[in-house]
C-alpha cells in the first residue's frame, strides 16, 4: 500500500496530499485504492477513495512520516515545509494546489431543511481557535460576518466546528452539528462557500465547488486557487508562510495581537459583497473546470 502520513497537517493538507498521490498512482499505473492518507493532528484519514475521520495512530501502525514515503532519498537538510515539493520533484509529478480528485460519494440524505438557494460559510479554524484568550490571525471579525450575512441577499448556512467557531446572528446555525461528510453534502448543495484560507475551501474544491477565500497572514500567490474568488486587502506583507523563518505565530492572544491583524480587519464586508456581485456568483456559479481534476 502506498501511504502518506504527517504529524503537522489538517484536512486541507490531507486533501492536497491525496491529489498528489492519485497523480503519482496514475503515472505509475497503480490502483488508486492503494492510497492511504493520515494526519496525527486531527485524525483525518483517506483510505482508497473513501473518507474516514477520528481514527487513532495505533490503528495504522504501518504508516510512516514524510521522509520514508516511497523510495526517494530526500536531503537530510530538507525543511519540513519543502518536503511536498521535493517528493513531487523526485517522483516526476508537477505538484500543484490546483490538483483535485472528485468526492462524489458524499452525496447523502441529510434530514435537514435547507433553503433552495444558499451559501455556506465558516468562522472558526479548528479546535486551536478556541484556546482561552487566543485568536487565529486568519479570522475575520465577528461583526464583519454579521454585516456580511445581513447584506449579501441570500440565506447563509454556517458550518464548521470547534470552540472558536463564533455563531453569527441571522445565519442558519449548523455549527458543531454536522459530521465532515454531512458538511461536505451541505457545501455541495450550496451556491458557493465563504471562508478564510483553510481546510473547508479545499474540501469545496474537491467537491467541484468554488469558494470566496479571505486572505491575510498567508499570501494569495502561494495558497490561492485560480478558480476561487480570492480577496486580500494588501495592507501589509503576509507574515505567515511556509519556509518563512521570521513568521509570526498563527495563534496569538486576542488582547495582545502582534500587529492588530489589520490584514483581515481591512477586508470589509462591502468589499467582499461587491466582489461576489461583480463575479455574478449569486446568479450562476460555474463549476470548477474538469481540467483541474485528476
Amino acid at each position: 500500500m502506498i501511504t502518506r502520513a504527517s504529524s503537522i497537517c489538517g484536512m486541507g493538507d490531507a486533501l492536497n496530499q491525496r491529489a498528489f498521490l492519485v497523480a503519482y498512482c496514475k503515472q505509475k499505473n497503480i490502483p488508486r485504492e492503494n492510497i492511504a492518507v493520515y494526519t496525527e493532528k486531527h485524525g483525518w484519514m483517506f483510505q482508497g477513495m473513501g473518507f474516514r475521520m477520528g481514527l487513532f495512530r495505533r490503528e495504522f501502525g504501518g504508516l510512516v512520516a514524510y521522509r520514508n514515503f516511497g523510495f526517494y532519498d530526500l536531503p537530510k537538510t530538507c525543511e519540513l515545509d519543502e518536503l511536498d515539493q521535493n517528493i513531487a520533484k523526485n517522483a516526476g509529478i508537477d505538484y500543484s494546489f490546483e490538483m483535485c480528485v472528485p468526492l462524489p460519494q458524499y452525496r447523502m440524505p441529510l434530514g435537514i431543511l435547507l433553503p433552495e438557494r444558499y451559501i455556506t460559510f465558516n468562522t472558526g479554524y479548528g479546535t486551536l481557535s478556541g484556546k482561552p484568550g487566543y485568536v487565529c490571525l486568519k479570522s475575520w471579525p465577528k461583526e464583519y460576518w454579521a454585516q456580511f450575512v445581513a447584506r449579501i441577499g441570500v440565506p447563509c448556512v454556517q458550518i464548521g466546528g470547534g470552540p472558536g467557531c463564533e455563531v453569527i446572528p441571522g445565519a442558519i446555525n449548523l455549527v458543531n452539528k454536522l459530521t465532515i461528510t454531512q458538511s461536505a453534502e451541505v457545501m455541495r448543495r450550496g451556491l458557493f462557500h465563504v471562508d478564510m484560507e483553510g481546510g473547508l475551501p479545499i474540501l469545496a474544491q474537491h467537491l467541484g465547488k468554488r469558494s470566496v477565500v479571505l486572505f491575510g497572514p498567508t499570501a494569495v500567490q502561494n495558497q490561492g486557487r485560480s478558480f476561487n474568488l480570492n480577496i486580500s486587502a494588501n495592507v501589509c506583507t503576509p507574515c505567515y508562510e511556509w519556509g518563512n523563518k521570521t513568521a509570526k505565530r498563527l495563534y496569538a492572544l486576542k488582547s495582545n495581537l502582534p500587529c492588530g491583524a489589520k490584514c483581515m480587519s481591512s477586508i470589509t464586508p462591502a468589499q467582499v459583497i461587491d466582489a461576489i456581485n461583480k463575479a455574478g456568483w449569486l446568479e450562476r456559479v460555474p463549476k470548477i473546470d474538469k481540467k483541474f481534476f485528476i
